[in-house]
């Protein structure tokens, strides 16, 4: 059984809604929860500032605790927490929704009318690709519970897994005995990220696939001289800690739910 720890940037006005979800095996869990609280208690002696938790929006630009800290010395952070969970071989998945091509969607498109917006689209569809990853696993071991950061009201997304769309079923191509999203455990929790720590390190890549996109896809300008690159070196290292593409963003053979969920994915973030 997994754990799925979730996390989400962008919603409001953006061009890019990603969420990201970080799966943690639980007879590994324990291990991995402690050796986080020590890793992240050790950034206070960097900061000589109470460091309780990572957030990306302050470690990443600099800001609050980390104003100060050279540029050189964050990008070390960041590349440790990252390697460091790929050390602990986790794996994270993600799906990111462009605002601008959902709300342009046909008014009877039936996929959006039935996930109603930008979020619930991103986190149904990583719902979905967690399925069709662990679904051949043995006996119980793919079975997965989401925990999402408590700052969306849980309502829709409890409502699309209690009683899930027809056409989601063709996205994991369910057979005709299998009962819908059989690998998902319950309806989702909800968390505040200081209470389960590992909600953090959603937050982090979270940060890094939108950034990505919004430099790569949007246009968007450098901070600083040599920003894409270094977003482009991230994006490698995330796409090492993903689950296979084909289970995300399929190329050939897709169902036409695999299509709609590709088709609204920035084309940067398809390809990790």
């Amino acid at each position: 059984m997994k754990f799925c720890y979730l996390d989400e940037t962008g919603t409001g006005q953006s061009d890019v809604v990603a969420i990201v979800g970080a799966t943690v095996d639980i007879h590994r869990m324990h291990k991995t929860k402690l050796e986080w609280k020590k890793q992240v208690a050790k950034y206070s002696k960097i900061t000589k500032k109470p460091v309780d938790e990572i957030h990306a929006k302050h470690l990443i630009p600099g800001r609050n605790q980390w104003s100060g800290i050279p540029g050189e010395k964050r990008e070390e952070i960041v590349d440790g927490i990252l390697d460091w969970f790929a050390y602990r071989t986790h794996k994270i998945t993600f799906s990111a929704i462009d605002t601008r091509k959902f709300q342009a969607l046909d008014r009877t498109e039936k996929r959006k009318l039935d996930l109603g917006n930008e979020w619930n689209a991103a986190a149904f569809h990583i719902m979905l690709s967690v399925q069709k990853w662990q679904q051949k696993q043995e006996k119980t071991k793919g079975h997965t519970l989401f925990v999402f950061d408590i700052g969306k009201p849980p309502d829709d997304i409890i409502s699309l897994l209690l009683e899930p769309p027809s056409w989601s079923d063709r996205y994991y191509g369910r057979k005709k005995k299998q009962e819908q999203l059989d690998q998902i455990v319950d309806v989702p929790l909800f968390a505040r990220s200081h209470h389960i720590g590992l909600i953090q390190i959603p937050d982090l890549i979270c940060y890094i696939l939108r950034r990505y996109a919004l430099l790569k896809d949007y246009g968007k300008d450098e901070k600083f001289t040599g920003e894409l690159s270094r977003y482009e070196s991230l994006a490698e290292k995330i796409s090492l800690l993903s689950i296979p593409t084909r289970f995300r963003y399929l190329k050939r053979g897709a169902s036409e739910t695999s299509k709609f969920f590709t088709d609204l994915a920035p084309p940067s973030l398809r390809e990790i």
